[in-house]
């Protein structure tokens, strides 16, 4: 089962600068520090069943784990022991505790043994091979922690796929969260909520030699605070069981025993896993607990950085608008598509649809009214003059008295100029300029006339309405730029 908290667009104005940071510190370190560590593991693990450390050593455990062997009978040859079964028990051994501090204490081959010194220089020289592995050495080994185990184990990671999955992961919790609540908290709450991961992977691990690797511990510090600080704030969240996901929204705070619930069903229920589980655990209720004291002590200084996503009100009443028409209903379709026009005045589909209907009884004032709203609204957007030419044409088809405002006539003849429908950007202009001569934006309209003609070749029409500008508007900025085009 998969959680996953959608958190919106980053404002790039104040970018999560401490998650780029982290991010470009993990790749940094898996693909500069650990590149080799593949390699460097396999020569070191080559060297031990070549050199002849394995024959001295697996014998001796196996007689130790009383399996194969006689008590007492530590002198097995190669031979004896195929090169599976040495493998097998080398890598039970590297897992036992126990006998490992009995065997670097001398207690399993003793001073006293012929092949003691031989030994001691090849387990040696095994030791300082391991030590050159960036993810043995640095990585958390709870039988052998060292304190800065505690923190460089965040930045290693086991493969690539493990670090992009980190990764994908940080950057949809850590976004919001640094945004939130600020870049220096947020690293304090990612550097000691995986502290807290392993922790508790350490407490419950008390002689495990294997390693802990993974910033997933510290990201799950970051989702349980997330879940704390966001707390009340309901958030879109995708899920994904088996072959089945889809998104839901919820508060913040609902996802916390969720996935403290998912975590603890895997490690009690999962059987044996290379997931720490555990340390996933940890992280979440160290990070629940930091969010907790920034809440309560600190403050949250941002926790509308998620914005909730508005409730379509729209688009159900164009549904049931779209319904009622095809059902010939007109009047409540209408009535839906005005209760969309109350709650959005410039909604284009609704208005066309309006256009539609009211097109069917053209003498009434409505449909002078609708036609002007929506011309007025296509004829905005030069993506739009196809539909606003076409909106006009089936409006003077359909009445004898238009009733258009001036402004819109005017609008109307900038779409015809574009279109080149010059004779009817033509009649308009005419009938602008004998009624109302004087109104702003004839000049400008008969200007862009005037680029139309140009730009088809019409040089001739091009130069009449330039002169007519010139005649008519002599005053005007227009008039100004028509006589230097004139002249050029």
């Amino acid at each position: 089962m998969l959680i996953i908290p959608l958190t919106g667009k980053i404002s790039w104005r104040n970018p999560p600068i401490i998650t780029i940071v982290l991010i470009l510190i993990n790749c940094l370190v898996y693909f500069i520090f650990q590149y080799g560590d593949n390699d460097r593991r396999y020569e070191a693990e080559l060297y031990y069943f070549t050199s002849g450390l394995a024959q001295m050593e697996v014998p001796r455990y196996m007689a130790y784990l009383e399996v194969s062997q006689p008590e007492g009978d530590t002198d097995a040859s190669s031979e004896e022991l195929g090169k599976r079964i040495l493998a097998e028990y080398h890598f039970k051994m590297e897992n036992d505790y126990q006998f490992l501090q009995k065997l670097r204490s001398h207690e399993i081959i003793t001073p006293a043994a012929s092949e003691y010194a031989e030994w001691r220089d090849l387990r040696q020289s095994y030791e300082e091979q391991l030590a050159e592995i960036v993810s043995y050495t640095y990585s958390f080994r709870p039988a052998y922690h060292a304190p800065i185990t505690f923190v460089s184990h965040m930045f290693l990671h086991g493969s690539a796929d493990h670090l992009i999955g980190n990764m994908i992961f940080l950057w949809i919790v850590g976004c919001a969260l640094e945004l939130g609540c600020g870049r220096l908290l947020y690293a304090v709450v990612y550097l000691i909520g995986g502290i807290f991961a392993v922790t508790l992977y350490w407490l419950l691990h008390l002689e495990s030699t294997v390693s802990l690797v993974g910033a997933s511990g510290a990201i799950s510090g970051l989702m349980g605070a997330f879940t704390v600080l966001f707390g009340k704030k309901r958030i879109k969240v995708f899920y994904y069981l088996l072959v089945y996901f889809n998104y839901l929204k919820v508060p913040a705070i609902v996802l916390l025993p969720v996935w403290i619930g998912k975590e603890l069903y895997y490690m009690l229920f999962g059987g044996v896993s290379q997931v720490a589980y555990a340390a996933h655990l940890g992280g979440l209720l160290g990070g629940a607990l930091l969010g907790f004291i920034v809440w309560k002590y600190i403050g949250f200084s941002n926790e509308n950085i998620i914005k909730e996503e508005p409730i379509d009100e729209i688009s159900p009443l164009l549904e049931h608008a779209q319904k009622y028409i095809a059902e010939l209903d007109l009047d409540n379709g209408c009535q839906k598509l005005q209760q969309v026009l109350a709650k959005d005045p410039q909604n284009v589909t609704a208005l066309t649809h309006l256009f539609n209907i009211e097109k069917l009884d053209p003498q009434k004032p409505r449909f002078h009214e609708t036609t002007g709203r929506l011309l007025l609204l296509l004829c905005r957007d030069n993506h739009n003059q196809e539909s606003a030419f076409n909106v006009y044409k089936e409006y003077t088809q359909h009445t004898s008295q238009p009733r258009l405002s001036p402004e819109i006539y005017l609008r109307v003849s900038s779409v015809c100029s574009a279109v080149a429908q010059f004779d009817r950007s033509i009649k308009i202009l005419s009938m602008l300029m004998k009624k109302r001569p004087d109104l702003p934006g004839i000049p400008t309209a008969l200007l862009k006339l005037a680029t139309c003609y140009r730009q088809k070749g019409l040089r001739a029409n091009w130069k009449k309405c330039l002169t007519v500008i010139c005649s008519r508007y002599p005053q005007s900025g227009e008039a100004q730029i028509a006589k230097r085009a004139l002249n050029a």
